[in-house]
């Protein structure tokens, strides 16, 4: 059994403005379809990332139908104005946030997402949209979900928003690019889990037929990649927590097969394949807080 960390349903990795637009009419039976897919690959615990359209609150209800366990935040929450509009809705301050987060309550989240930064920039190396939340905004946030016992997922990209991230009480590090030693250890003492995926830079890089849309920043995205590889064997040797997320749904990922693509790009850190599944496994329960009694169920 496998579990994949974070996932978003409402993206295909293909054409996702078609997709999408086939969601927004209602029909969610795509949905369906997918999780078919996980579930013959044997993945069957998912974590999504949210959206905006209600489309991973559906495949929850589906998926529990499946013998899937499939946990959302419902939608993720963003800061007005910034990075994060197709995957959860926006707050201007904390009194919005406290207003949106009733709301958030009625749909039984399963965790708390917050969109701390932007994506990372293949046109200019290092950059990735700012840092969207004040650590006082970021703290409360995370401690008001805390309050609620929901656990906390921060997409945070950069040294200053991962450090952010951790010293305001995240239990997962999401993306985490351009991260630094300094973090690293933080994330190990502190016992943080890591979700660095991997596969969008990864397999923009392997495969041509997806290399071709970026010609000129193909060079950035290696980069990159080889870079954060690198961040990703030190965490390892740290003994950072890393669970396998592989942001199946965003450009080149696609949903199932995108899991055992990231389990390729962990082993380039030198780490055999049925460790890097162990760690995909004991942490991805740990990273969704995956109990006993819902294991035994998918065992029956």
């Amino acid at each position: 059994m496998f579990i994949d960390s974070h996932i978003h349903i409402s993206l295909n990795g293909i054409n996702s403005k078609d997709w999408r637009r086939v969601l927004v009419e209602g029909s969610f039976k795509p949905i369906i379809e997918i999780l078919d897919l996980y579930k013959s690959k044997n993945i069957l615990i998912l974590r999504d990332g949210g959206d905006n359209l209600g489309a991973s609150l559906a495949a929850r209800e589906m998926a529990r139908q499946m013998g899937i366990i499939y946990k959302t935040p419902g939608w993720a929450i963003y800061k007005e104005g910034r990075y994060g509009s197709f995957i959860g809705r926006p707050v201007a301050d904390i009194s919005d946030f406290k207003n949106m987060f009733d709301e958030l309550l009625k749909v039984k989240p399963d965790h708390l997402k917050v969109v701390l930064t932007g994506i990372v920039d293949f046109d200019s190396y290092g950059q990735f949209g700012g840092v969207s939340f004040s650590y006082e905004e970021l703290y409360y946030i995370v401690q008001w979900a805390k309050d609620k016992e929901l656990p906390v997922m921060v997409h945070a990209n950069s040294s200053a928003a991962v450090k952010m991230a951790i010293e305001a009480g995240a239990d997962t590090i999401e993306h985490g690019y351009f991260i630094t030693d300094e973090e690293l250890h933080m994330m190990a003492e502190r016992d943080v889990i890591w979700v660095p995926t991997l596969s969008p830079l990864g397999n923009i890089i392997e495969n041509e037929d997806l290399g071709y849309r970026y010609p000129n920043q193909i060079q950035n995205i290696r980069r990159i990649y080889n870079e954060h590889l690198q961040a990703v064997k030190k965490a390892i040797d740290l003994g950072v927590k890393i669970a396998i997320g592989s942001d199946s749904g965003s450009f080149g990922v696609y949903h199932s097969q995108g899991f055992f693509d990231e389990v390729k790009h962990i082993k380039k850190c030198g780490i055999p394949e049925n460790q890097v599944l162990k760690m995909a496994f004991v942490n991805g329960i740990k990273a969704l807080g995956i109990k006993h009694s819902e294991l035994k169920l998918l065992e029956n």
